[in-house]
């Protein structure tokens, strides 16, 4: 989930202003697509349009309507890579999310706001950024969300472009050298010694340099490879923060239908961890007598803060207007919020708050 301003959107969903208007939207970035999502939009906010003039006066809903519209215009918007997006709208502001899953158009006025997507389990774990594909020396790098390769100012993709940078400093050997791929060796140690120590420079610092970028774009990193280089990087650098997964297998040569494969595979299989161990920490508040499962009842517990977390269980009425006045709640009062598919299990209430 990529959201603008974190403080400007709680402000906004935390307003009294009402109508409250939410969007959601489908978004498909490929070119021949983008009218689709615009026709889209269009009958989306058409219908938000019609709510509005049967229900509100127009002094109530002008200045958010003027926002909406302008939004036809916003070409970034649509050639956007998320599958989706959700906008918040009153006649104060608006405010867009981008998704990481994908969603059916929909739309909705009234007293409260549709946030039942930015607390399912997609949207909690952020998505890796680049997809680093690690060679003996050089580095790819793709991005997650268009599935191109891409170049970068800010590391050096390959030893070689790395290597004048220390070059002077260096002491790889006693006389002159020939690089990772050169034939020029005439100091003390071999050929593959020469290899393995340009080889470990470079993969230090390639380890401090997507330290930073993790850190300066707030996004963690796939690392790919054939297996042993793989194992060589991850022997040192294995716990590092920004690993968000590995593939083991290099995939530079891979079309981008194969990488998609990938990908979902490897977000699906999050998914379900991630799940599993809410499921777990549901169970274990329930034999403790933790569990809360009326609105009256959690209502009266978010007000005396003995709330700990609060989940909402999809069974198919995700957009359950009470459910949602009860999240926008807790999240206000900055109680974890989260969203578990139970579609496969429709004996589960459809709200539970786990109490201290």
């Amino acid at each position: 989930m990529k959201i603008t301003d974190k403080k400007e959107l709680l402000n906004l969903l935390s307003s009294k202003v009402e109508p409250k208007i939410s969007i959601i939207l489908p978004i498909h970035p490929e070119t021949p697509k983008t009218d689709n999502n615009i026709l889209i939009y269009k009958n989306l906010l058409k219908d938000v349009k019609k709510d509005l003039e049967l229900n509100y006066p127009r002094r109530e809903w002008s200045n958010a309507v003027n926002k909406l519209n302008s939004l036809i215009l916003d070409r970034a918007l649509w050639h956007n890579a998320s599958p989706a997006v959700l906008i918040f709208a009153n006649n104060e502001d608006m405010q867009i999310c981008e998704m990481n899953h994908r969603v059916e158009p929909k739309s909705h006025v009234g007293n409260t706001f549709l946030i039942q997507d930015l607390f399912l389990q997609e949207e909690l774990t952020d998505q890796p950024k680049y997809i680093i594909n690690l060679s003996r020396d050089r580095i790819n790098i793709i991005d997650v969300k268009t599935l191109k390769a891409i170049e970068t100012e800010e590391i050096h993709t390959k030893f070689s472009d790395y290597y004048s940078d220390f070059d002077a400093n260096s002491n790889l050997n006693t006389g002159s050298y020939g690089g990772l791929n050169g034939t020029a060796y005439h100091g003390h140690r071999t050929k593959s010694e020469e290899q393995q120590k340009d080889q470990s420079i470079y993969y230090s610092y390639l380890d401090k340099e997507l330290s930073k970028l993790s850190k300066d774009t707030d996004s963690t990193f796939i690392i790919s490879g054939l297996p042993e280089i793989l194992d060589n990087y991850l022997s040192k650098y294995g716990n590092s923060n920004y690993i968000y997964t590995v593939i083991r297998g290099s995939v530079i040569n891979s079309s981008q239908r194969e990488l998609a494969i990938k990908l979902n595979q490897i977000f699906h299989d999050k998914k379900v961890q991630n799940s599993e161990l809410l499921k777990k920490e549901y169970n274990q508040a329930d034999q403790k007598d933790k569990i809360l499962n009326d609105f009256d009842s959690i209502n009266h517990a978010i007000a005396g803060k003995r709330v700990k977390s609060l989940i909402s269980f999809n069974i198919g009425n995700s957009y359950s207007i009470d459910q949602n006045k009860l999240m926008l709640k807790a999240a206000l009062n900055k109680i974890n919020c989260r969203v578990l598919d139970a579609t496969e299990n429709s004996e589960l209430p459809k709200i539970s708050a786990i109490v201290y």
